[in-house]
């Protein structure tokens, strides 16, 4: 795994990615958290200032983004009032099938040993309590850290980068407020997050193999572009539409423009066509269609950034 800072194009590879981590994530006495929420707070966290690009790493294996992690900046505030800066961690996000395969801890003490180099005094974070400890991390009421409530918590731990920087003053640890996430602002995001994969999921069963192949090759091929439903049609859209695609009855359908069309009308010469429109029999339709799939949509990503 080659560990690099996470680019915009990787915004929405990074979504899925925290999603699929933590939509499969289990406390250790097996229950699951109520609600799946990391993956909006990724999206919405780089937007804020308290958020640290320097500190913003994926993880790649074989040109697909298998890991993530991102910093905050947090505070402690003293009982003099004075405030002592800390940074936090937050998701950190691997991809289920990668687990146990140390990717975790790989990009965990990249991440850290950026922090110390950048100057950072200390890490504060709410984590699993017997994970965290391998990085150095120790309760945070070692240092007479308490949460803004005064409340002490097991997954609640510090690592010092620098020494003597968490003092025997103590105080209460603040995080951004971006983590007190808005439930209006969040199902609405989310039900145009999951508007594809909902809509797979209400085709015929004998299709649907397909249909998430076809969206697997065009989130490869186009990872910046936003995830919607327009005109019904799951769509893929970078300031303008790009490219659609459809379960009709017995066909899958491809839209991606009069234009797209016209430039790939003679790889188009075996299929039924009309004048914006490709249609691929069921039946027939496999890896060569695919292929020719990824690069009408690559074509439409370059069209339309000129």
């Amino acid at each position: 795994m080659i560990v690099r800072l996470e680019r915009p194009g990787d915004y929405r590879a990074v979504e899925r990615l925290t999603f699929a981590a933590f939509e499969t994530f289990t406390f250790p006495d097996g229950s699951k958290p109520p609600q799946v929420n990391e993956h909006y707070l990724a999206h919405i966290m780089r937007d804020v200032p308290a958020f640290v690009p320097e500190l913003d790493f994926v993880g790649e294996q074989d040109g697909e983004i298998v890991a993530n992690i991102m910093y905050t900046q947090s505070k402690i505030v003293r009982p003099s009032g004075e405030e002592l800066a800390t940074l936090t961690f937050g998701p950190v996000s691997i991809a289920p099938e990668r687990h146990n395969q140390g990717f975790g801890t790989k990009i965990i003490r990249h991440s850290l040993d950026c922090t110390r180099r950048l100057g950072y005094g200390a890490v504060i974070i709410l984590g699993h309590p017997t994970y965290y400890p391998r990085f150095a991390f120790k309760p945070a009421s070692e240092y007479k850290l308490t949460l803004p409530d005064g409340s002490i918590l097991d997954a609640f731990m510090a690592l010092e980068l620098r020494g003597g920087y968490l003092c025997a003053d103590g105080g209460k640890w603040y995080e951004d407020k971006v983590f007190a996430i808005d439930p209006t602002a969040f199902e609405k995001w989310n039900k145009e997050f999951h508007a594809i994969d909902d809509y797979i999921a209400a085709q015929a069963e004998a299709i649907q193999p397909l249909l998430q192949s076809v969206l697997k090759t065009l989130r490869r091929v186009l990872p910046a572009a936003m995830e919607k439903i327009s005109w019904q049609m799951p769509t893929f859209w970078q300031g303008r539409n790009l490219i659609h695609f459809a379960a009709q009855k017995n066909h899958l359908g491809i839209y991606p423009g009069a234009e797209a069309m016209k430039h790939f009308a003679p790889l188009l010469a075996e299929y039924k066509t009309s004048k914006g429109a490709v249609r691929f029999a069921y039946k027939t339709c496999g890896g060569e269609q695919l292929a020719l799939i990824a690069k009408i949509a690559a074509w439409c990503a370059e069209h339309n950034a000129k």
